[in-house]
């Protein structure tokens, strides 16, 4: 009897045969990512302060932020970070170019490059304005008439019309309170930074500075009051020295 080739096979003509799907072969999970330890020269203040500004940026609270505040942060901090920079520091700190977060360690690291780049003009600045303000605590605030009167004895002298502009400048940005005369100066040269311009046509008295004139003046400040105080000691040691000996004349003490 005659059999067709297709005999017993006619159900699976025109039908896809059906295929197991290929076995998954699992592996070990991929290790934890390994946190380097901080940079050895920041302190526990430091890492401190650097967590605050970190934290403050974190919107979501998944200890990250956003890539666009990563200048803004440096900012608070004191630094003048340049687009060069910045990109410099994306380049050599995160993964690759998809990343779009910074992570706490990554930031610490940005920072230790960026303190080690130098040229940080306004973070100078700061620290000179808190010297020649007085403000020995670095509160970020001094009294702008106090401020005023060293602006014109330190460095090139500022001018009255400038000191005019100035408090202009500052009250319309709200660094300053005219009722009780304090002067947010770490406000207002972050302000001035993030504008990235300069408000007058002549640069005011401590933007005329270098870092070394800043530094000679803090030098020399430094100096100048340590004079001061021993004078007063000596004073202080003479005034004693003739009272001892009125004393002595007025037979009240021994003689030597």
């Amino acid at each position: 009897m005659y059999q067709s080739p297709f005999y017993g096979g006619l159900s699976t003509i025109g039908k896809e045969q059906k295929k197991e799907p290929p076995k998954l072969v699992m592996g070990p999970p991929p290790k934890p990512k390994k946190i380097p330890p901080p940079p050895a020269c920041f302190s526990p203040e430091d890492l401190a302060r650097f967590k605050e500004v970190f934290k403050a940026h974190d919107e979501d609270n998944i200890d990250k932020v956003k890539l666009p505040e990563i200048p803004i942060m440096l900012r608070k901090l004191g630094f003048n970070p340049k687009g060069a920079e910045i990109k410099f520091l994306y380049e050599k700190f995160l993964e690759d170019e998809f990343v779009d977060t910074v992570e706490y360690f990554e930031w610490l690291f940005m920072i230790e490059a960026k303190i080690n780049m130098g040229d940080d003009f306004e973070l100078a600045v700061t620290k000179a304005m808190a010297t020649i303000g007085h403000d020995d605590e670095e509160t970020g605030f001094t009294d702008l008439n106090l401020l005023k009167e060293e602006l014109m004895v330190w460095g090139e002298p500022l001018l009255e019309i400038e000191f005019v502009d100035f408090i202009k400048v500052a009250t319309k940005n709200k660094t300053f309170t005219p009722l009780d005369g304090k002067f947010n100066y770490v406000k207002f040269i972050e302000l001035m930074n993030n504008a990235d311009q300069k408000f007058f046509k002549e640069p005011i008295n401590f933007f005329k500075l270098d870092q070394k004139t800043l530094a000679a003046m803090a030098i020399q400040k430094a100096q100048e009051e340590k004079e001061e105080e021993e004078r007063k000691e000596a004073e202080r040691l003479a005034k004693e020295e003739a009272k001892r000996q009125k004393l002595i004349q007025q037979g009240l003490l021994p003689a030597d």
